[in-house]
Formats: structure tokens, C-alpha cells, sequence
């Protein structure tokens, strides 16, 4: 699976650099909870500009996940940015010492949630004008990143969530998703059988679902 995963997003890389005409792309993970990112794959960025985003910088970029969370835009540029700031020049200057004078950020959301971006460096100049072309670039990638594994499964997370199911209930319920008999549950979790079937009539109600069958076919359509 993971090395289906990593081609999948190596894949979405090259097009999206390819597309724009561009001379890097990376694709990141988006953390909600945390409002940050993960530099996850990249074509042709620099590991200096990475490390450094990583440990310093990602606060001062004016297109960080903690802006597109408040924003909920799925595309824009870095130079569009109108914040002009000590915070943002100096963010600038690096990405300009890193060879990158322009950053074209596509973020993939679902049912309100952002899950991952791709971040294009030196995009063509007139692509990156292109606003249908460049929507037409995020629907098709995000045909592909939403088929991605570990975004079904946070997905589906959220989606319980927000739902207010608890933890434990979540997890119980990705189990019964899965095929587990109660039984196996209960030594998965390391608790009573009881507990799993209070757990998992609660999980019913709280999802309107009559089964197993259901709750399956429901968490399968979500993805889609």
C-alpha cells in the first residue's frame, strides 16, 4: 500500500509540475489540529528550503496551513499575498536565496476538512494567470490524492467526529468497518465484550444505521 501511496503522490508531483510549466513541486500533509504541514515528496526543491520550513519558517509564510484553515480558498499565490510584514519578507528572501521567486499553493479539502496540498515553485507566468486551467489541474489531482489511504482514513475520522462520536467509538466503529467480529474487537482494544456492543450500538444511533452492512456501505460512500 505504501508504495502504491507514494507513487500515487510522485505522480500528482510530475503533473502538476508538468501542467504549470513549473521548476519544483511538493506535496505536504495538512494537520488540522495543529495547522501545519508536512513536507511529505518533492521534485526539485531544495533540502535547505524543506529542513528550514520545517523548523523555522512555516510560521512566516503567508500561505501556511493556519491561513487556508481561516480562508478555506483551495488555490492561490504567494505573491498575491498583499501582507507586507517582517514575518513575510523574511520568509520571501529565503524562498528568493532558495531560487524560488513564485509559489503556487493547491489544497485539497472535503467535507470541510484539508487534508494535503501541493505547493508548485516558479510556475509558468501565464499558466499561473490561467484560473480555469489551474482548477481544472485541482480537480483532476485531487481525483488522485483523494485515493490515497491515508486520506480515506482520516476522512472517515472526521467524519465520526464530527458526528461527536468518541474516540473509543471511532475506533470501534473502523474496526466493525473493517470486519472484525466483536470478539475481535474486544482483544484489538483490550476491553469486555460488553463494552464493544454497548460501543457499537451507540455507534448505530449515532450514524442512523441499522448494521454492520450499513455502517460499511456508508463510511465506503464518504470516500468517494
Amino acid at each position: 500500500m505504501a508504495s502504491n501511496q507514494n507513487l500515487i503522490i510522485e505522480n500528482s508531483l510530475i503533473l502538476a509540475k508538468n501542467y504549470l510549466d513549473a521548476q519544483g513541486a511538493m506535496f505536504y500533509w495538512i494537520n488540522e489540529d495543529k495547522s501545519d504541514a508536512f513536507i511529505d515528496s518533492n521534485i526539485n526543491v531544495s533540502k535547505e528550503f524543506i529542513h528550514k520550513y520545517h523548523n523555522l519558517l512555516q510560521d512566516y509564510d503567508p500561505l501556511n496551513v493556519a491561513y487556508f484553515l481561516k480562508s478555506h480558498e483551495n488555490i492561490n499565490l504567494l505573491n498575491t499575498c498583499n501582507r507586507d510584514n517582517q514575518k513575510v519578507s523574511v520568509y520571501k528572501r529565503f524562498a528568493n536565496e532558495c531560487g524560488i521567486d513564485e509559489i503556487l499553493e493547491i489544497v485539497f479539502w472535503r467535507n470541510n476538512h484539508a487534508y494535503a496540498g501541493i505547493a508548485v515553485t516558479n510556475p509558468n507566468d501565464d499558466k499561473k494567470r490561467d484560473v480555469n486551467s489551474i482548477q481544472a489541474l485541482h480537480q483532476i489531482l485531487g481525483n488522485s490524492i483523494f485515493d490515497l489511504g491515508d486520506i480515506k482514513d482520516n476522512i472517515v475520522k472526521d467524519y465520526l467526529r464530527d458526528l461527536k462520536l468518541t474516540n473509543r467509538e471511532v475506533e470501534v466503529c473502523e474496526l466493525i468497518a473493517k470486519g472484525y467480529a466483536n470478539q475481535d474487537i474486544a482483544e484489538a482494544m483490550e476491553i469486555s465484550l460488553g463494552t464493544v456492543k454497548i460501543n457499537a450500538n451507540r455507534i448505530f444511533d449515532k450514524l442512523e444505521v441499522e448494521g454492520r452492512l450499513q455502517l460499511s456501505i456508508l463510511l465506503n460512500n464518504i470516500t468517494k
